[in-house]
């Protein structure tokens, strides 16, 4: 299948008495419209003669999820196609090959059919000489910012090549036992500034909260992972003076949970590729256990009125493209957030954030990405599991799983 088709007019129609989740909130009981790929009319929606019409009784409608962390190098276009069929219709990545870039760029302004998630896109992060994440021997060499180099430059470098915004690697390995160079307090500072100055935002990876500190202090828009040491009140006040987000990536500590929960859920498995089971049967070597810490974390970050957004590092580990999604929101909840600041997290928040002003929301005139499940995912966020139609661009989703075979891409990102 072709990731773009010729335009059609099979992306207008009518979704009828559905629960409507806005990306914030459930708004009520009503209809949906959609023509050519953007929605028309909310609520009390009436439809052109044979307009096709989709019953959404005892069914929500939903802005399609975004998921706000993952990772696929080398790049391969199953792995848009896999997040698009578990319901991520847009993908953020925080480090991956630049030359894809254009191509995404010109497959999300479209509105044509497609079987591929939209992509935004970090290209190469910035990191040092011998830092991590380590290079792949079978990759292209990244970029390495060196003492000599000039860090704005560096950066200018990074929006040539495409990136949409600016990932920053500050990470000295300690906390996972790999003690690795990263960049100076320094370099952190002008590399974040460089970003501004250009109109980008800077998101920083860091996993230990001295780290996450001084990024917040830096002027990083947003942290990568949600950290691995307890959160303190100076860091909740920095972070909130700041106006940084969380990523949450909890599914990253998990020790493969979230996956084996997954692997045998009925409701997701038989739409589970290859590719993305072998990432789920990819279990770290380490003690079962469950990321307590991190849902501490996130519980007190969400309290503060922390802006969070749900991402899952997919391409690492055992987390797949599109299905740790699914696991990833349960994290939230089970941190304290409601089922719907959950969804709010995976939708609007990231829409704003990342400024993507044409989804995450259901609004009249925003690009119809969009779920349709059984049963109320504001009450119950296991129902996103029950996945009753997807439309990506207002087109139907085909949500037959590739059988070819495929393996995950391994490594702390």
């Amino acid at each position: 299948m072709l990731a773009i088709m010729a335009a059609d007019p099979s992306n207008t129609f009518l979704i009828r008495g559905a629960r409507i989740f806005d990306g914030v909130r459930v708004t009520g009981t009503g209809s949906v419209l959609v023509v050519d790929g953007r929605i028309a009319a909310i609520g009390r929606a009436a439809a052109p003669p044979g307009t096709p019409v989709h019953d959404g009784r005892g069914k929500t409608v939903l802005p399609g999820l975004i998921d706000g962390h993952r990772h696929s190098e080398p790049y391969t276009a199953g792995d848009l196609r896999d997040a698009l069929r578990l319901g991520v219709t847009t993908e953020l990545d925080l480090h991956g090959e630049p030359e894809v870039i254009a191509a995404a760029r010109r497959r999300r302004e479209s509105l044509g059919r497609t079987d591929l998630a939209d992509l935004w896109s970090a290209g190469w992060g910035v990191k040092v000489p011998g830092g991590l994440p380590e290079d792949d021997p079978e990759l292209p060499v990244t970029p390495k910012l060196g003492t000599e180099d000039d860090p704005d430059q560096f950066v200018a470098d990074r929006f040539r090549e495409g990136s949409d915004y600016l990932k920053v690697f500050y990470e000295n390995g300690e906390i996972f036992g790999l003690p690795s160079p990263t960049l100076t307090p320094g370099q952190l500072h002008a590399v974040i500034a460089a970003a501004h100055r250009r109109g980008r935002m800077a998101i920083v990876h860091a996993t230990e909260l001295e780290q996450a500190k001084t990024a917040v202090h830096a002027g990083a828009d947003g942290l990568a992972h949600m950290f691995l040491n307890p959160v303190d009140d100076a860091f909740i006040q920095a972070i909130r003076r700041g106006g940084a987000f969380i990523t949450t990536t909890l599914s990253t500590f998990d020790c493969g949970l979230g996956a084996e929960e997954l692997l045998n859920d009925a409701r997701v498995r038989p739409y589970l590729s290859a590719a993305q089971l072998a990432a789920l049967k990819n279990t770290p070597n380490c003690p079962p256990g469950q990321p307590e810490g991190e849902l501490a974390n996130l519980r007190r970050l969400h309290a503060a009125g922390v802006p969070i957004i749900a991402g899952t590092d997919a391409g690492v580990g055992s987390c797949a493209h599109g299905a740790t999604m699914l696991a990833e929101l349960c994290y939230l909840v089970r941190a304290g957030m409601s089922p719907a600041q959950a969804l709010t997290a995976a939708t609007a928040t990231p829409a704003e954030k990342y400024r993507l002003t044409d989804r995450g929301r259901i609004a009249t005139g925003l690009r119809a990405d969009l779920l349709l499940v059984n049963g109320n995912p504001a009450e119950d966020v296991t129902a996103l599991r029950e996945i009753s139609a997807i439309w990506k661009n207002g087109h139907p989703v085909d949500r037959t799983p590739d059988p070819s075979t495929g393996t995950a891409t391994v490594g702390q990102q």
